[in-house]
């Protein structure tokens, strides 16, 4: 089963703001879903790929390099 988890959270594990998180997801970077309620979700298993593909190269500054 598919593990969903807020926006918030999915913020926190890649160090962006949730605005950055919205975008991921707007974007297709990340998998999303919106409940019946109207509020999203984040599919952990697309963060955790995208976990392993930033660079960060400041403590303010993470770079996620775009697939070939």
């Amino acid at each position: 089963m598919t593990e969903y988890i807020k926006p918030g959270k999915a913020a926190e594990l890649l160090g962006v703001s949730r605005d950055s998180i919205r975008r991921y997801a707007d974007n297709g970077q990340i998998n999303a879903i919106t409940t019946p309620g109207g509020q999203r979700r984040i599919d952990r298993q697309s963060l955790d790929s995208i976990i392993g593909k930033r660079v960060r190269i400041s403590s303010t500054v993470t770079i996620i390099e775009p697939e070939c």
